[in-house]
């Protein structure tokens, strides 16, 4: 499979604990390139994986089904299970929602969720299937940060492959009280993509009893590069070496 160059998928590391991380809608493994680096840097292995019909061609993402998302993410937990004896997962936005319903359905040792939705703004949610029936196949900006060229990833997609972002979402959401993994949950209050709210119904009703709430003020909605990312960085290491310090102590 062919790759968009600086947004091919990536491993840091073999064996011991590992992370998979996941990037957001329309982009690529690069969002997650620069936090990869960290937490490797941290002791850990890294698999960044592709979402489904992601980092390759637009038209691949715009014949991508929900169904096809949650099943690439199995297949890259199953990949990096492979690669590592424990794996965590880190996901940022609609990367968090798939690393969510792994959550529910693969031994995951840990899981962190940036910028993640489990529901957009009531507006896009009321008027997405709207444009769709009414203009279907209209193309709409996707990516500003692609468009700005700090990010690897499509530049805009149909309103189609948006609608299926809301059925993936809907059917996580129906799954997240069976989320029993370690949880730790980011998000910038000042993000004008996803809601902040869905942070906190990622925590509320997450059955973890291992859980942590971190609403930072300051940032975006793409908190995992440039300025951004010092943000959230050491909250993401303190959690998940405190996990693997757990998983592995000293002497064991």
């Amino acid at each position: 499979m062919k790759y968009i160059e600086g947004g091919e998928p990536f491993v840091l590391g073999e064996g011991g604990a590992g992370i998979l991380t996941f990037h957001g809608f329309t982009g690529s493994p690069y969002e997650v390139r620069a936090l990869g680096e960290l937490l490797h840097q941290s002791g850990f292995g890294v698999y960044g994986a592709p979402l489904a019909g992601h980092a390759t061609d637009v038209a691949e993402l715009e014949k991508t089904t929900a169904e096809d998302y949650l099943l690439a993410g199995e297949r890259a937990f199953d990949e990096a299970s492979r690669r590592f004896e424990r794996v965590y997962i880190v996901g940022l936005s609609v990367g968090g929602t798939v690393g969510l319903h792994l959550a529910v359905h693969k031994p995951v040792a840990g899981i962190v969720t940036i910028s993640t939705p489990v529901f957009l703004y009531p507006m896009m949610n009321a008027t997405l299937p709207l444009i769709e029936q009414w203009l279907p196949g209209l193309r709409a900006p996707a990516n500003f940060a692609a468009w700005q060229g700090n990010v690897v990833g499509y530049k805009s997609t149909t309103i189609g492959a948006v609608n299926v972002i809301l059925d993936v979402l809907a059917r996580v959401r129906k799954e997240l009280e069976e989320v029993t993994a370690p949880l730790l949950v980011v998000h910038s209050a000042r993000d004008l993509t996803v809601p902040v709210d869905s942070a906190r119904e990622i925590y509320n009703r997450a059955s973890s009893k291992d859980k942590r709430l971190e609403l930072i003020g300051a940032g975006s909605h793409l908190m995992t590069i440039g300025p951004n990312l010092q943000l959230i960085d050491s909250f993401i290491v303190e959690f998940l070496k405190r996990l693997e310090s757990n998983a592995c102590p000293e002497g064991r």
